[in-house]
């Protein structure tokens, strides 16, 4: 017999991972865009003598236009992922729920209460992408009077402005650094690579750097479109779960090298107290109480899981859909 759960939550997982990816490549896009776009504004508007800067004046009236161009290029890209995305994601809860059956009928589509959590979740993670914009529009600003402050060459202005919102920025004037770029852009999925990667993207941040090694908006964005997507997930699905009377929960996902303890040990049942390797909802809350790692993220375990940048997921199940073996029945 098909395990109707399982494929329940591996069909939702592997679309957030679809869509996590789609909206990660126009992210890319997007902050590429923005870094070439703020450094042609500073290459236009930030006066210069000798290469090195001048103006504090113009370097204080550029601060709105940043704004302007981070409101533009990267809210445009949020209010895409939050409407678009998660509009998308709520729906596929709902098919899924439809492919279990053994649920009462009423809680098959989603209702004017899922509604409104969905809108709620949707404007709540849209600030937080706000909030992101309007921190690096003041890191980027605050470069710009400093570095003019003290007079700066402005072609050490351009890689600090690349490395604030790009990390490794996407794009220079210097020949060795692009050459760089390149080649981590061409190979940072190719895991034969991986090595010679890490060693171009270390040679970048300790020789041409000029940031703290993931302090870029980059870092942050794609952070918070990953932990958006899943939490917003979670939150849904586990409403039309309370509501449908399901009160014990299974966790789901692969483990990797990098998986955090609490996860693999969750998965792989070291904490198992019935067969079927169910939880009754006090229990997680009560383990995750208990234990403490690296990445763990405050907040109710079921929706954060095992902190930033899980891929796991809970779902939700009626313990009487298992047999004493903890064999699926239904």
């Amino acid at each position: 017999m098909a395990d109707k759960v399982r494929q329940f939550t591996i069909y939702r997982i592997k679309n957030l991972d679809r869509a996590e990816q789609e909206y990660y490549r126009t992210l890319q896009r997007t902050l590429d865009k923005i870094e070439n776009d703020v450094v042609a504004l500073a290459g236009r508007e930030l006066p210069t003598q000798k290469g090195k800067l001048i103006e504090l004046q113009a370097a204080v009236a550029i601060r709105p236009k940043i704004r302007t161009i981070l409101q533009t290029e990267f809210l445009g890209w949020a209010d895409t992922v939050t409407k678009k995305g998660f509009n998308r994601q709520a729906k596929r809860i709902e098919r899924a729920f439809r492919t279990i059956g053994n649920i009462p009928e009423e809680f098959l589509v989603l209702t004017k209460g899922d509604l409104e959590l969905v809108k709620n979740l949707k404007l709540q993670t849209f600030t937080q992408f706000k909030d992101i914009s309007n921190t690096f529009t003041k890191r980027l600003a605050d470069k710009i009077y400093q570095d003019t402050l003290v007079g700066r060459e402005f072609v050490e202005l351009e890689k600090e402005l690349r490395q604030t919102i790009n990390g490794i920025y996407s794009k220079t004037n210097d020949k060795e650094a692009q050459k760089l770029v390149n080649f981590v852009k061409r190979n940072k999925n190719v895991k034969s690579m991986q090595s010679r990667v890490d060693k171009a993207v270390a040679t970048l941040q300790s020789k041409f750097g000029r940031d703290r090694a993931g302090e870029n908006m980059r870092r942050y964005s794609s952070q918070l479109l990953n932990d958006g997507l899943r939490e917003f997930d979670a939150q849904v699905n586990a409403k039309k779960s309370l509501d449908a009377g399901l009160t014990h929960v299974k966790y789901f996902g692969d483990i990797i090298p990098e998986t955090r303890r609490i996860c693999r040990d969750v998965l792989s049942g070291v904490y198992r107290k019935r067969k079927s390797n169910l939880f009754t909802i006090d229990e997680v809350r009560k383990l995750w109480t208990q234990q403490s790692w690296s990445g763990k993220k405050p907040g109710d375990p079921l929706v954060v899981r095992g902190g930033y940048n899980c891929r796991h997921q809970w779902t939700y199940v009626n313990p009487d859909w298992y047999d004493a073996n903890g064999q699926l029945i239904i």
